[in-house]
């Protein structure tokens, strides 16, 4: 249990980082370069990404598969998420006409809890040998 205590750790360490990477981002492409909304999420979802992706995989899963393996499910994971996380993005800012940082609090809530369960479950698990 230990061990995975110390994982959840990480994982939230790096979510935590993450989110405030994706949020900073986002608010920083639309106001500083005012991207529109949809526009400015997609670019910090990239940034966050890669950030997730690496810190994830070296430190938190302690490199749980080989690179070529987990890269394709993570990217699966990460297009779920996006798509998710735009759709947020989109019903607040499009259709509820609030601003984008009122986005962030649905975002900041589902779409961690849901990486961290697929991260454990789907994305970053030793493959099993092929016969």
């Amino acid at each position: 249990m230990h061990g995975l205590l110390r994982q959840v750790a990480k994982f939230a360490t790096i979510g935590a980082g993450s989110t405030a990477l994706h949020v900073a981002s986002a608010l920083f492409f639309n106001s500083a370069l005012g991207f529109t909304a949809l526009i400015a999420n997609f670019m910090a979802f990239l940034v966050a990404s890669a950030f997730t992706f690496l810190g994830n995989y070296f430190w938190t899963f302690s490199k749980s598969g080989t690179f070529a393996s987990t890269i394709p499910r993570f990217v699966v994971l990460s297009t779920g998420c996006f798509a998710a996380n735009q759709a947020i993005v989109y019903g607040v800012t499009s259709v509820m006409l609030l601003p984008l940082w009122v986005a962030m609090l649905p975002v900041v809530a589902l779409i961690p809890a849901f990486s961290f369960w697929a991260s454990k479950t789907k994305v970053f698990v030793v493959a099993a040998p092929s016969r």
